[in-house]
């Protein structure tokens, strides 16, 4: 299934403005909040940051890309995307300009249980072994589908506790593909160069 283009409007509908109550979390290249679509199924709205435009495009295209082409029970799955500019005032050089704002944001399944960090620093969230290996097996099957199943090799490069999301099932599913990057056969050789998140 394709996802749907939405509108920012609709997205701030859903989220109550963006605000701090539906916060969920705060990523290297955006906020995640929750939100509520019209039928009321519960969905995750990822509202990247607007500090730097250009780097911005190029990293909403490339995680657009890779969540569209990774169809996985493992991989979180986007359901619509917003990528809208409109013109709004504002002040330059002591004088008031229209300039261009740009939107852009995921709508993306909603995971109830939240990330796994939570419980693994939470001793309020013991899990069982039975549960334990569901996760672990799960995040297994999801590497192992984007690494290879797919023609092309898609790297996280962003793996932690913190991206390895939990449905209601506790389910798990990978999460935040912002720094993927898709590798074919020209993939050979090491970098030390330090990629992701703390």
């Amino acid at each position: 299934m394709e996802p749907e283009e939405i509108t920012f409007q609709s997205l701030r509908e859903m989220t109550d403005s963006f605000s701090e109550e539906r916060k969920l979390g705060r990523g290297a290249y955006g906020v995640v909040y929750m939100g509520v679509s019209k039928n009321g199924k519960k969905v995750a709205v990822k509202k990247l940051y607007d500090a730097n435009p250009e780097l911005n495009d190029k990293q909403f295209q490339n995680e657009f890309n890779n969540l569209k082409m990774l169809r996985h029970k493992n991989i979180v799955q986007i359901i619509g995307y917003c990528y809208e500019t409109e013109q709004e005032h504002a002040e330059h050089n002591g004088r008031i300009v229209l300039a261009d704002k740009t939107y852009r944001a995921f709508c993306l399944e909603y995971m109830d249980n939240g990330s796994l960090q939570e419980y693994i620093s939470d001793d309020l969230h013991t899990l069982d072994w039975q549960t334990r290996f569901k996760i672990i097996k799960g995040i297994c099957k999801g590497l192992k589908y984007i690494h290879e199943d797919l023609d092309k090799s898609v790297y996280h490069l962003d793996l932690k506790p913190d991206n390895i999301l939990l449905n209601r099932e506790m389910v798990p599913k990978l999460a935040d593909f912002g720094l993927s990057r898709i590798f074919g056969e020209e993939l050979t050789r090491i970098t030390s160069t330090f990629i992701g998140t703390q």
